[in-house]
């Protein structure tokens, strides 16, 4: 009965450490990380790079040459 009571002891013990360190981390300033970095071309945000985008001014203009 003793080892139970050791056993429920322990976990419960895990329990807290992993809850206080996941709290730690939330907490601390976000930092990026290197997969983050990685994964930015993937992002699906809705905005397009500004070096993808033409402005329509230089296509009109390269059509009436």
């Amino acid at each position: 009965m003793e080892v139970f009571a050791v056993t429920i002891f322990v976990s419960l013990m895990f329990a807290v450490l992993f809850a206080a360190l996941y709290l730690a981390e939330r907490t601390q300033k976000r930092r990026g990380s290197i997969e983050q970095d990685a994964l930015l071309p993937l992002d699906d945000s809705g905005c397009m790079p500004a070096a993808i985008s033409t402005p329509s001014s230089s296509h009109d203009q390269h059509l009436s040459h």
